[in-house]
């Protein structure tokens, strides 16, 4: 957490193993429960519609922190993830789809300070945004949008922006982003729920009526 930007320093190690002890999920506070889904729903919404579908109608289930649905999300979010990195393990290309709702909301987590906005609640936060873009193109009908932003309000996720970011701040924050290349900001938008793309080549002026409309008043 950069002052001038989000997961701009690191490295690349992978591990010989991964555990997921679920029974520490029960140490989380509801909040913090809340922020960890918001990355289990980015998977359904990236590349598998079949989970999104799981997931509108497991929800309650999982808020209620039932052991055999958090396992279920927990493999199957494991599984989608694991596809992606082992086709690109240094983000050079599809890799980047995991980063649906990240340049929006890494925008939110720095312009608002770190711990206002907790991660996932800026990630939920920035997946509405780019469902809104992806409408906007054209490729995103309302009902699918509905539904985007229906699944983060079940998981008790926020769906608007916090604080006092105008547009010209979100334009100046998400210009510090590590998917910037030769100056154009490269979005995850999605053309269909479970079709996520990667793009510099949407309609600048949607952008912009986009954040306009999440940061009306600001």
């Amino acid at each position: 957490n950069h002052p001038l930007g989000k997961n701009m320093i690191g490295a690349f190690y992978q591990p010989q193993c991964v555990l997921a002890d679920t029974a520490t999920l029960n140490t989380l506070d509801d909040r913090q429960l809340s922020s960890g889904l918001a990355e289990v729903i980015k998977y359904g919404l990236i590349n598998d519609a079949e989970f999104f579908d799981w997931l509108e109608q497991n929800m309650p289930l999982l808020v209620a922190r039932d052991p055999a649905a958090l396992a279920q999300a927990i493999a199957r979010s494991c599984q989608d993830k694991a596809t992606i990195v082992a086709d690109d393990e240094r983000e050079q290309g599809v890799r980047a789809l995991l980063n649906l709702g990240h340049t929006f909301g890494h925008a939110i987590e720095t312009g608002c300070g770190y711990g206002h906005c907790l991660h996932g609640e800026a990630i939920a936060i920035g997946m509405v945004m780019a469902a809104d873009l992806s409408q906007r193109m054209g490729w995103l009908n309302d009902d699918k949008v509905n539904r985007i932003r229906t699944i983060m309000i079940k998981a008790n996720l926020p769906i608007t922006v916090p604080g006092q970011l105008s547009s010209a701040d979100f334009m100046d924050l998400m210009a510090v982003d590590k998917k910037v290349q030769d100056g154009l900001i490269r979005l995850v938008l999605l053309r269909d729920i479970g079709q996520a793309i990667i793009s510099d080549d949407y309609d600048s002026k949607a952008l912009a009526e986009t954040l306009s409309t999440f940061t009306a008043g600001n």
